[in-house]
């Protein structure tokens, strides 16, 4: 029985291991795309600078023209009909210039949003020991963290921080130790959006390994952690020499 349960932990480990391997590849994956659309909208900045710097030349024009009716208005006598042209003349100009000024703005917005869409996110991160027996709400803290783009993740609260807005994947695994159980929800903000169970009641030797992932909207400066749902009755097991329970999450989309 020794040799059996020996063989399944062995089974369990590399199983693991290999999970790890593949989050790692798809982190990697994403983040080679991510930096292929970077360089594809400082491209794009760019153009956007450079019509906003065309439209500030044409509204100083306008401005020069505008102040060049004035004073003709001011200096010469005219007829009723040449004065209300004028007027008119002049009433169209201020119009341009407002609707440039708009123009402007919103070019400069535009810039603005490029930029945050420029900002990527991707963490990578695991507890560094053992954690025995989590009390109700307990929060679960992946202190070692090995990738962390962007800095939304806080190894010392186990929280992560939205940079902006934008589509989300998180990923996580968690192992059980044994003669116990364990249930843990994932939180946005202060909703419970997913959770993972881990059962190893029925034989003292017995480990689990619980893995899930998810896909969440998230506005900026959004929150997602993770905490006990339960007075769990057994550890969580992480260490080099085992197993890890790891966290991880990536930015896919710009919304």
């Amino acid at each position: 029985m020794l040799g059996i349960a020996v063989f399944w932990a062995t089974v369990a480990l590399c199983s693991a291991s290999l999970n790890v391997e593949n989050e790692l590849h798809e982190i990697r994956r994403v983040l080679f795309h991510q930096e292929k659309e970077i360089q594809d909208l400082k491209t794009e900045n760019q153009v956007l600078r450079n019509n906003l710097a065309k439209l500030k030349t044409e509204i100083e024009k306008l401005k020069a023209d505008d102040e060049d009716v004035s004073e003709l208005g001011e200096n010469i006598t005219v007829s009723e009909n040449e004065e209300i042209q004028i007027r008119n003349s002049s009433f169209n100009l201020k119009t341009l210039i407002r609707n440039a000024d708009a123009v402007a703005k919103s070019e400069m917005e535009n810039i603005r949003m490029s930029r945050l869409a420029q900002e990527p996110a991707a963490f990578y991160a695991y507890m560094s020991n053992n954690e025995p027996n989590p009390s109700l709400h307990h929060a679960i803290i992946f202190d070692v963290v090995k990738t962390n783009v962007g800095g939304g993740y806080n190894e010392f609260s186990g929280v992560f921080t939205a940079p902006s807005s934008g589509i989300f994947v998180f990923t996580w695994t968690i192992y059980t130790g044994s003669h116990g159980l364990t249930k843990f929800h994932i939180f946005v903000n202060h909703d419970v959006f997913d959770a993972t169970f881990g059962e190893t009641n029925g034989n003292s030797d017995d480990y689990d390994s619980d893995s899930g992932s998810m896909v969440v909207s998230l506005n900026a400066h959004d929150h997602v952690y993770m905490r006990s749902a339960m007075a769990c009755s057994t550890n969580i097991i992480s260490s080099s020499d085992h197993a890890r329970t790891t966290f991880a999450g990536w930015k896919i989309m710009t919304l």
